[in-house]
Parts: C-alpha cells; sequence; structure tokens
C-alpha cells in the first residue's frame, strides 16, 4: 500500500469540498423525490427504497456487460 503525503491545508479543502458534494447531493435526492412522487406509485418507490437501503449498506450489483447493466435499470 502506497502513503500519499498532501499539505493539513490541502487535506482541509478536500474535506470541506466533500461536506458540500454531499449537502448538494441530498438536497438534489430531495428535490427529485418531491418532483417526481407525484408519478410514482408506491410499490415502484418502496422497491427503489430497499434498492437504495442495499446500496447504502454496501451491498452492491456487479454487471458483466453494459447491456446487462440496461437491462437491469430497466427492470427499475
Amino acid at each position: 500500500m502506497v502513503n500519499v503525503t498532501i499539505p493539513k491545508t490541502e487535506y482541509k479543502k478536500i474535506l470541506k469540498l466533500q461536506k458540500e458534494l454531499y449537502s448538494q447531493i441530498s438536497a438534489l435526492r430531495k428535490f427529485v423525490v418531491e418532483a417526481i412522487k407525484e408519478e410514482l406509485n408506491p410499490s415502484i418507490i418502496k422497491r427503489l427504497e430497499k434498492r437504495s437501503r442495499f446500496l447504502d449498506s454496501g451491498k452492491g450489483k456487479c454487471f458483466n456487460s453494459i447491456s446487462s447493466f440496461r437491462s437491469y435499470l430497466r427492470s427499475l
């Protein structure tokens, strides 16, 4: 494993940027949910929330090809 040394100020900038990005993603997620909530029926919302919980807990999904990834997205 290789260690990389960066200045403390650079590290603080990276942490600040990371916090800003997380907050922006969170705000975007809330906006999207509110915007499409009327168009989705409850069963679809429940299915998407379940997949989101799996991803948040670290359970991922692997794909062998782009076509399998596309078919997975269409099945959502």
